[in-house]
């Protein structure tokens, strides 16, 4: 009997070290993660954002973001301040909890907004590497892609879950997706996107992490197209989480 329960604690002990070498699912990870948009809960954000195309000739931007997160569903409005020839364009993103996903996009030279159809969601934004589902977080991971979780590395200096997300159905943006996730604080770093034939298409790398409210907010975000060898990079200059008004998310203030 003594030899047996030698043998058990032996066992048991085995698993717990297994289970703590283990550690947390890929889906545990993923559903974890609060980062969808460049702001975390609601608030407001001043950015810079830089284009730079393959020479490495830059243009910069000004633009005001606002953001709603709550139980009705996600809300994003972004509006550009200059240069002077894009000032007053604007982008209203609404994800509600139910229902479909509907954006709209702002141009004053048009004197109207108009809506970005489903199919074109995946289509650049502005001239810039983002697709207008990224830049309005509603590109969702939940749904269309299944995820494990790979070996863990060391990114950016800092010990890193690998998560692997393979597409489920023709609805998924990208055929693959990885994800370095940033153990002691639980946002990505780094997040890379492959097309088909496991083709690296574009690199999001995330930096110049601040405490904003008790949220981590990344302050540089920069996504790179592998492809055509063109960056933009995102830069918060001023970041609030102080309530914001229901109105901002409105198609009425689009032509405000």
């Amino acid at each position: 009997m003594k030899k047996m329960s030698l043998l058990v604690l032996a066992a048991l002990l085995v698993l717990s070290w297994t289970a703590l070498a283990q550690g947390p699912t890929g889906q545990e990870i993923l559903d974890e993660l609060s980062f969808r948009t460049i702001l975390s809960g609601s608030g407001s954000a001043e950015l810079t954002m830089i284009t730079e195309n393959a020479k490495g000739a830059q243009r910069s931007y000004e633009l005001q973001v606002y953001v709603r997160m709550d139980e009705e569903g996600d809300a994003q409005f972004l509006e550009y301040l200059a240069p002077g020839d894009v000032r007053g364009t604007k982008f209203l993103s609404l994800k509600p909890k139910d229902g479909e996903s509907q954006m709209w996009l702002y141009l004053p030279a048009l004197g109207r907004e108009r809506r970005i159809a489903s199919h074109m969601t995946g289509d650049s934004f502005m001239g810039t590497d983002f697709t207008y589902e990224e830049i309005g977080g509603s590109f969702d991971y939940e749904e269309d892609y299944a995820v494990q979780r790979l070996q863990d590395q060391v990114e950016q200096g800092v010990d890193c879950y690998l998560l692997e997300l393979t597409a489920q159905g023709s609805a998924a943006a990208y055929d693959r997706v990885l994800i370095w996730v940033w153990k002691d604080k639980m946002v990505p770093v780094k997040i890379e996107f492959y097309g088909s034939g496991n083709v690296l298409t574009k690199t999001l790398t995330l930096s110049d992490f601040q405490l904003v409210s008790g949220e981590l907010i990344p302050h540089r975000v920069v996504m790179a197209n592998n492809m055509e060898g063109t960056r933009t990079i995102l830069e918060l200059t001023k970041v609030s989480q102080e309530e914001v008004s229901p109105d901002i998310f409105t198609v009425r203030n689009l032509r405000r």
